[in-house]
């Protein structure tokens, strides 16, 4: 790609404009990402909801640059850009291991995720990780190619549960985003800032049908231009022996670790998605479709918190 033969600075530099102008440019991603703001921070005042996803739209942008250049990466140079959390890193990978099982990583749409996992792998760590196919083969191909690269293995979300389980009941490791809407046949309403949203539960159902340790991780970008690398201590998921309960205390609890990495980060988010796009029967089915003060008048009626 052609971010990969230009200088990092360069690159970012030139990500960052192109950033600013999708965000001037691209009205129905900062609507949407308008509305969901309003949705977790009800208290911010309009231009600090701007200035959010204005810095949202670099980090996508930096995550393309990222992208660009993983196949590039190896374990000599990679120190140079990302490290692990020296408070909340290794540490909890150690601890998750420790226990001798197979680790599900608990992860979302925060910074350039797709580095995550390859530096991870670099590190001594390779994964399995679910993603989900593009539309466009030849594209899907090449990112296929690059997120193996650093020594890491693509699984594809279509028909992926058999593989999952394969590979956890041989103590592997896999990773899932979880901040994406789901549709409710798919998983179920768990509450995500205060508000039903549609979740998927197959993070939840692996981890019990395999007993895994779920460690939650993601990148934080830092003003040098490197991240870190933060887990977060292992999750204690509920086990009484009813399928249904522990799935719904699973998912639950996921939905709030996550809540809890966006309100230490929001910039970093992924907000252009709609992540409330399904509602509970009864509410309005396409929120992001109300006027300002339908939208006023929905929120402070369902929201919770």
């Amino acid at each position: 790609m052609f971010f990969r033969i230009l200088p990092r600075s360069l690159g970012r530099q030139l990500l960052n404009a192109l950033a600013f102008a999708a965000y001037h440019l691209d009205r129905r991603h900062r609507h949407i990402a308008d509305v969901n703001l309003q949705i977790a921070f009800p208290h911010l005042s309009r231009a600090e909801r701007n200035r959010i996803t204005r810095l949202s739209f670099q980090a996508t942008a930096q995550n393309l640059l990222e992208i660009s250049r993983l196949s590039g990466l190896s374990r000599e140079n990679l120190g140079s850009l990302v490290q692990y959390d020296p408070e909340r890193g290794w540490n909890n990978f150690e601890a998750a291991k420790s226990r001798g099982k197979p680790i599900l990583y608990l992860t979302g749409h925060f910074s350039a995720w797709e580095l995550l996992p390859a530096a991870h792998a670099l590190f001594g760590n390779p994964l399995s990780f679910v993603t989900r196919p593009l539309d466009n083969p030849l594209l899907e191909e090449y990112l296929t190619r690059v997120r193996e690269a650093c020594g890491n293995t693509v699984i594809s979300k279509k028909r992926s549960a058999r593989q999952i389980l394969e590979n956890l009941r041989s103590r592997g490791a896999v990773g899932i985003l979880m901040d994406q809407n789901t549709d409710p046949q798919e998983g179920i309403f768990a509450e995500f800032f205060g508000l039903p949203a549609g979740t998927s539960t197959g993070l939840a159902l692996f981890a019990l049908r395999a007993d895994a340790v779920v460690l939650p991780g993601y990148l934080t970008p830092m003003k040098s231009g490197r991240y870190y690398i933060r887990f977060l201590p292992p999750l204690e998921l509920v086990r009484t022996g009813d399928r249904n309960h522990d799935v719904r205390e699973a998912t639950a609890m996921i939905n709030r670790i996550l809540e809890s990495i966006i309100r230490e980060q929001p910039e970093s988010w992924l907000w252009g998605h709609k992540r409330w796009s399904y509602q509970p029967h009864g509410n309005p089915q396409d929120i992001y479709s109300l006027s300002q003060d339908e939208l006023r008048q929905f929120l402070d009626k369902n929201r919770r918190g």
